[in-house]
């Protein structure tokens, strides 16, 4: 780990894009909580309605159009065809960044987030992936049968798995020396088709994506939405309105434990869990190297929750307790980090190969806006914090 740095130039910028440094601390005790179940419950619905719902349907028609270009790139093996998966894939990701702080109900982890389910690690199971066994799947081939692959572990499937599957060129496999596929000659055996197996892996794993994010959507359409539509009257899982505005507000400190701590500090070295000056290999995206814009659209995603789109949200919700300002200085942040992450070049090898401190002030940035959010926020509008941030002093 080295000591962070943000020089003051960037120190400077980073002021002018996010307002007066000098900006008063909004004091909990001085506003109205604002626990009107009616106007909290308007919120829960547009940010239901207005941004979670249509994300996961654009993210099902973009799984769609992954399967699609996956199948053609089986079928023909052509760079053509592969270029186009790609870029179906990047789309799809594009889309499910922004999902990853929409985790509530189905979406969530079943022992964490109320009514979950566990979809999210079947389309995307990030940092939970091993390069490994995608190479042992190759050889194995069991994804020729599209059904039973579906039982498999969450390592050989989704998103993370297409990554190495579309983006890893050359011959050599992700295994250590020591690994079977390597001592038996078996990854040996198949380099000559191991482009028309990659291919074929592919479309099974976007098939499967397309199958899960249909699910999800069917869950929402089907149950979900009501269940969280009329929380405090009558729904089965939240008891007010309350419960279900603390249910989203939860999904949102992944941009404070993921995005910020895992995804920037680990790599930039800025974490105790980098022992080194920085940790370029622990970066989010390995083989696309999409790291940065998957941040970015971490950050847009905590936007659309924030302002629950074209309708009422958190935003709306601050300005009828009294910390307008507050509201405000939250969206001039969220403006800040995207600006910031969208006008960096280069990935984050390139970045802290040029400079070790390449990456302090997109932590600096989403710092600005997880500060406002799990301390003063969480106060004006009476939200508990999760149990993986309680005790964070970060």
């Amino acid at each position: 780990m080295r000591a962070q740095h943000v020089s003051l130039t960037l120190t400077l910028v980073f002021v002018l894009a996010c307002g007066d440094d000098d900006t008063p601390d909004v004091d909990a005790s001085t506003v109205d909580a604002g626990e009107s179940g009616p106007t909290r419950l308007a919120a829960v619905r547009d940010i239901a309605g207005n941004v979670l719902l249509p994300t996961y349907e654009d993210f099902a028609g973009a799984a769609a159009d992954l399967e699609t270009a996956t199948a053609a790139w089986a079928d023909s093996g052509s760079e053509t065809d592969l270029e186009a998966a790609r870029n179906a894939w990047f789309e799809a990701m594009r889309i499910w960044q922004q999902a990853e702080l929409m985790l509530v109900g189905p979406a969530g982890a079943m022992d964490l987030v109320a009514g979950g389910e566990d979809l999210r690690d079947a389309i995307y199971s990030w940092p939970i992936v091993n390069r490994c066994r995608v190479d042992q799947e190759l050889v194995g081939g069991a994804y020729v049968d599209v059904d039973t692959f579906a039982n498999e572990n969450v390592n050989v499937l989704g998103l993370d798995a297409l990554e190495a599957l579309l983006f890893v060129e050359g011959d050599e496999n992700g295994c250590a020396p020591n690994s079977s596929i390597n001592t038996s000659g078996a990854w040996t055996e198949i380099v000559p088709e191991l482009a028309t197996r990659r291919a074929a892996y592919a479309a099974t794993a976007a098939t499967l994506v397309r199958r899960d994010a249909d699910a999800l959507v069917a869950i929402w359409d089907t149950d979900f939405m009501t269940v969280i539509t009329t929380a405090g009257e009558g729904s089965e899982l939240y008891a007010s309105a309350q419960e279900a505005l603390n249910g989203i507000s939860d999904a949102l400190f992944y941009l404070d434990k993921e995005a910020k701590d895992m995804k920037v500090a680990v790599p930039a070295g800025i974490s105790i869990d980098c022992a080194t000056d920085s940790c370029p290999d622990d970066r989010e995206s390995l083989y696309a190297n999409h790291s940065i814009p998957h941040v970015a659209n971490n950050v847009r995603g905590f936007g659309l929750v924030f302002t629950g789109g074209d309708g009422m949200g958190f935003d709306d919700l601050l300005v009828e307790a009294g910390a307008e300002s507050l509201s405000t200085e939250v969206l001039d942040a969220v403006d800040a980090a995207i600006t910031l992450a969208d006008a960096i070049e280069g990935d984050v090898p390139t970045i802290l190969a040029a400079d070790p401190a390449g990456l302090d002030a997109l932590h600096a940035a989403l710092k600005a806006i997880t500060d406002l959010f799990k301390t003063q926020v969480v106060a004006v509008l009476d939200l508990e914090l999760p149990m993986r941030a309680e005790g964070d002093n970060d």
